[in-house]
C-alpha cells in the first residue's frame, strides 16, 4: 500500500475499501467451521481464517479477561526484544495462543517456504489468533532472511472487529520491526461493540492501520493513536449495552460501492486549510465529527503538521539504498588503503599527523567517510541487537558481509586514533558495535559448511584488532627495555605466537609486512633487544625473510 499516491487518508481509505481481498477474507471467516481453515480466493490467494470463538466472546463481554504479563510464557518469546523484555496482553489471547501453539507452529512451518501470497484473518477474538500467528510467521521469515534464504512472502493480517490486543510495550516491540507493523489492517464497524471494548481510558494501545466504517458505507483510515482512540471512544459511548456479534457483510458491500463513487463534501465550512479539511472529512466519513471538540481537531492538525515537516527534513530510510551509499564510502576507504602502501600501509599513514595540503585534504575526506560508516553501522547494529537473538536472527547475510568488511577496514583507523592520542589498552575502550559485528560473523562462520584450508593471504586482515595488539607489543617492549618485572617477556612471546598463527592461517594481509609498518618497527626493535642468538619459530620466520614472499 503506497500512501504517497493519495492526497489524504480519506483517499487511502477509499482505496483500501476497494481491495477485493477484504470481502474474500471475510467470506473465508464465514465459511470456517473449526478453529482455523485454509481457503483459496478466486484469484489464487491463500486465506488462513480463524473462527470467532463465540464462547470466549461471551466471557469477554462479562469482563473475565484482563491484561496479563508475558513473563513466564515462552510461547511469546519471539516478540520480545532487549528494549522490551516483557509486555502485557489480554488473557483471552494468551490462553487461545498457548492452547493452539503446537498447531500454529506446524502451520508456520507449512507456510515458511511458500512464495505464494498469504492473508491471515479473523473476526472478533479470532482476530487475536490471526494477529499472533502473523507475528509468529514474520519472526520465522526474519530468521530465514538472516540465514541468507530467499525471502518468503510476508503475510498480511486482516481482522474484523477485534478488540485491542495489548499494552504500550507490545506496541513498541512491534514498532521495532517496520516490516511487521505495516502488515496489519484492522477493520472496525462503528456499531461493533466488541471492537470498541477497550478505549483510551484503558492500558491497551493500537498498532497497524485501522479502517473504520459505518452502515452508510462511509469509511476512512487512521494510523495515529490519537485519532484511533477518538473513534473508538465515540463508538464505545454509542454501543453501551450492546453485546451482539456484528456481521460485516453489509458494511463491506456498501464500502465497495461507495469507494467507486465519491460524493460531494458536506462539511459546510469555508476557509479551511487543506490539512484541517482532510482531518474533519475523515471523522465525518464515519459519523463522529460532531462528537469531537474543535480543540481536539486543532491538536491533531498540529501533530500532523509536525510530522509532515519532519518527513521533509529526513530522507526516507530505504535500507538497500542506504547500504549501497555506505559501499561507496567503503570503496573510497579501499582506495586510500592502496594509495598508502608506499608509506608503511594505511594504518601507519593514518596514525601520522598530516602535514602537506594534499595530506590534510585526503585525511579530511577519510574522516568524513569514516564518520558516515561508523554512524550507519552503529545504528544498524543497535537496531538489530534490540531484536530477539534466538535462532541466529542477527543480520541478514548480505548486511553481515558488508559489516565485516567495514569492521576490518575502519576499526584499524579507530585504533590509530586511539594510540595517536597517547592512550593505551584499546580493547578496554572498544566500541560495542564492533564486538557484536565480530561475534555475529563468528557465529555465522560456525554455521557454514567447512571449507578447504586457505592457501593465499587475506586481502584484509581478518582480526580487526590486529594493530591494537601490535601497539600493545610496542608498549610492552619499552617496559621490557626498562626492566619492568611483570611477566612482560611471556606476554611478548604470546604475541609472537598470535602473529605466527595468523600467518599460518593466511588471515593477515601482506601489508602488515610493508617497510615502515608498526609491526616491522616492533620486530626490528625486538630483534635488536633479544640479540642474534634468540631463537623462536617466529624469529626464524622473520630472520629467514620468508615474510617477503607471503602473499
Amino acid at each position: 500500500m503506497n500512501h504517497k499516491l493519495f492526497s489524504s487518508e480519506v483517499e487511502l481509505g477509499k482505496f483500501i475499501g476497494s481491495i477485493g481481498v477484504i470481502p474474500d477474507a471475510y467470506r473465508a471467516i464465514s465459511e470456517t467451521s473449526s478453529t482455523f481453515e485454509l481457503h483459496t480466493t478466486p484469484t489464487g490467494i491463500k486465506v488462513l481464517a480463524f473462527d470467532s470463538f463465540g464462547d470466549y466472546s461471551d466471557r469477554f463481554h462479562n469482563r473475565e479477561f484482563n491484561l496479563v504479563s508475558s513473563e513466564g510464557h515462552e510461547a511469546f518469546d519471539f516478540i520480545l526484544t532487549k528494549v522490551n523484555p516483557k509486555f502485557s496482553i489480554n488473557k483471552a489471547a494468551l490462553e487461545l495462543f498457548e492452547h493452539h501453539f503446537v498447531s500454529l507452529l506446524q502451520l508456520r512451518n507449512q507456510f515458511i517456504d511458500s512464495h505464494c501470497p498469504l492473508v491471515v484473518t479473523g473476526r472478533g477474538l479470532g482476530g487475536y489468533l490471526a494477529i499472533l500467528f502473523a507475528l509468529l510467521h514474520h519472526h520465522a521469515i526474519d530468521v530465514e532472511e538472516s540465514n541468507g534464504s530467499k525471502t518468503p512472502k510476508r503475510p498480511i493480517c486482516i481482522t474484523f472487529g477485534s478488540p485491542l490486543l495489548g499494552d504500550d510495550r507490545l506496541q513498541h516491540a512491534i514498532s521495532e520491526h517496520p516490516q511487521w507493523k505495516s502488515c496489519f489492517l484492522n477493520i472496525v464497524a462503528k456499531t461493533d461493540p466488541l471492537a470498541s471494548f477497550f478505549s483510551s481510558n484503558t492500558l491497551y494501545k493500537p498498532f497497524g492501520t485501522f479502517l473504520f466504517c459505518a452502515e452508510s458505507g462511509g469509511h476512512t483510515v487512521f494510523e495515529d493513536e490519537v485519532s484511533v482512540f477518538i473513534v473508538l471512544d465515540a463508538m464505545a459511548s454509542s454501543n453501551v449495552g450492546n453485546s451482539q456479534t456484528h456481521d460485516y457483510t453489509n458494511e463491506l458491500g456498501f464500502i465497495r460501492r461507495k469507494a467507486l463513487y465519491r460524493g460531494t463534501c458536506e462539511l459546510g465550512q469555508i476557509n479551511l486549510n487543506s490539512l484541517r479539511f482532510g482531518i474533519m472529512s475523515q471523522f465525518q466519513e464515519v459519523g463522529v465529527l460532531n462528537d469531537i471538540p474543535i480543540k481536539m481537531i486543532a491538536k491533531i492538525e498540529d501533530k500532523r503538521t509536525r510530522m509532515i515537516k519532519t518527513k521533509r527534513k529526513v530522507n526516507t530510510y530505504e535500507p538497500t539504498k542506504k547500504l549501497n551509499d555506505m559501499k561507496i564510502s567503503l570503496t573510497y576507504m579501499e582506495w586510500y588503503m592502496k594509495s598508502r602502501r608506499s608509506k608503511g600501509g594505511y594504518y601507519d599513514a593514518y596514525k601520522l599527523n598530516a602535514k602537506t595540503k594534499n595530506e590534510i585534504e585526503s585525511r579530511t575526506k577519510i574522516i568524513t567517510h569514516q564518520g558516515f560508516l561508523n554512524q550507519y553501522w552503529k545504528k544498524i547494529v543497535e537496531e538489530t541487537n534490540r531484536m530477539p537473538q534466538k535462532e541466529g536472527a542477527n543480520l541478514r547475510r548480505r548486511w553481515l558481509y558488508c559489516g565485516t568488511n567495514y569492521r576490518r577496514i575502519v576499526e584499524p583507523l579507530d585504533i590509530a586514533d586511539h594510540y595517536r592520542r597517547g592512550k593505551t589498552n584499546y580493547m578496554a575502550y572498544r566500541s560495542n558495535h564492533y564486538k557484536l559485528l565480530e561475534k555475529w560473523a563468528n557465529d555465522e562462520k560456525k554455521n557454514r559448511q567447512p571449507t578447504e584450508r586457505k592457501t593465499k593471504a587475506a586481502c584484509l586482515t581478518e582480526d580487526s584488532c590486529f594493530w591494537a595488539y601490535v601497539e600493545e607489543a610496542l608498549i610492552l617492549l619499552e617496559k621490557l627495555k626498562n626492566r619492568d618485572p611483570n611477566n612482560i617477556a611471556m606476554e611478548i612471546e604470546e604475541f609472537e605466537v598470535y602473529v605466527l598463527g595468523a600467518i599460518k592461517d593466511f588471515s593477515v594481509s601482506p601489508d602488515v609486512f610493508l617497510e615502515g609498518s608498526s609491526l616491522m618497527k616492533w620486530w626490528s626493535e625486538y630483534r635488536t633487544y633479544k640479540g642474534s642468538s634468540y631463537r623462536s619459530e617466529f624469529a626464524q620466520y622473520m630472520n629467514d625473510g620468508r615474510y617477503t614472499s607471503y602473499q
